[in-house]
């Protein structure tokens, strides 16, 4: 009885994110700004690349599952410092699928022993919804798509700006400032649109923040961090602290308000590879039916040596 009653609760948190499409959360969100800031395109000296993947509450069907997939490089162009980004979205839930492509670019320049990225993206998202999932056969209610419905191509825009001192990072980002609405498009009737049915893509507010504080033994530094989403509707916090070892090796512990407590760990190897992984355990009645949650991350850097400005930071990624 009970696994049906939270059963229930997963229908319904998924249908309602249909109809009001949000960004995805990451517990390892230090190290997946791209995907929030278009500000972060070109911070540092070294072309980055970075695949995320995270599998929320395992163990339900349909669960929520997103793999991310950024490269964001540096540039100098007319005696001024630039950064340009693209990443690839995969996001499945239940019976709904986005992909979506985000083109940022970011003016970076100096500011108070730091640098600051002033950033604008353009998102393009694919939207699609398997109506079998919740409709049943021969029904005729109009407020629920067509099995197969689609949406047509989304257009919106991301803003924000990201400072990153050696000691210091402050994030604060808008996604979908234009609040998309789109209709579904029934399946084989480009000319069938559904007047009933819709989803909106609606605006969040994304703010981060973290510092390293070197400890007596020069081994060690101690990273807290924060990070706030909010839709203007709810608003949703994470702490984190993380320590670090020889700047190459971490470990820490993250709590999402209300939500999960998340082991942190990573390390940076050898020629430019970093790897980071999460697990997370609901503090919800959710937990008596999921596993937990887990997330992977794995990136890559290396410099061209470009003809830049000596911006290098702590070798840790997200300062």
């Amino acid at each position: 009885m009970r696994h049906n009653y939270i059963a229930i609760i997963l229908f319904l948190i998924i249908s309602l994110k249909g109809f009001g499409q949000n960004a995805n959360y990451s517990s390892l969100y230090m190290f997946n700004q791209m995907y929030y800031n278009p500000g972060y395109a070109g911070d540092g000296n070294d072309i980055e690349f970075k695949g995320l993947i995270r599998n929320q509450w395992m163990g339900f069907p349909g669960a929520p599952n997103t793999q991310t997939f950024n490269i964001d490089a540096p540039f100098k162009l007319f005696h001024q410092q630039h950064g340009a980004a693209i990443s690839i979205i995969i996001d499945e839930f239940g019976n709904f699928r986005n992909t979506g492509l985000n083109i940022s670019y970011a003016y970076r320049r100096s500011l108070i022993q730091g640098d600051l990225g002033i950033g604008v993206g353009l998102s393009m998202l694919n939207h699609a919804i398997d109506g079998e999932w919740i409709r049943n056969e021969g029904s005729v209610d109009p407020s629920i798509p067509e099995p197969g419905a689609t949406a047509p191509l989304i257009f919106d825009l991301n803003l924000g700006l990201y400072y990153r001192s050696d000691n210091l990072f402050m994030s604060v980002s808008m996604m979908n400032a234009m609040s998309s609405h789109v209709k579904y498009i029934n399946e084989g009737d480009a000319n069938n649109v559904s007047t009933n049915n819709s989803t909106f893509f609606g605006r969040q507010i994304f703010f981060s923040t973290g510092y390293d504080y070197q400890l007596a033994n020069p081994l060690f530094a101690i990273q807290p961090g924060a990070f706030v989403a909010t839709d203007f509707a709810s608003t949703q916090v994470t702490v984190s602290g993380i320590v670090t070892y020889s700047r190459k090796v971490f470990a820490g512990l993250s709590y999402k308000q209300t939500d999960a407590v998340t082991v942190l760990a990573g390390i940076d190897l050898p020629s430019g590879i970093n790897v980071a992984v999460s697990y997370g355990l609901n503090t919800s009645r959710i937990i008596r039916s999921s596993t937990g949650s887990f997330e992977f991350m794995v990136g890559y850097s290396f410099n061209l040596d470009i003809d830049k400005d000596n911006r290098k930071f702590k070798s840790v990624r997200f300062l």
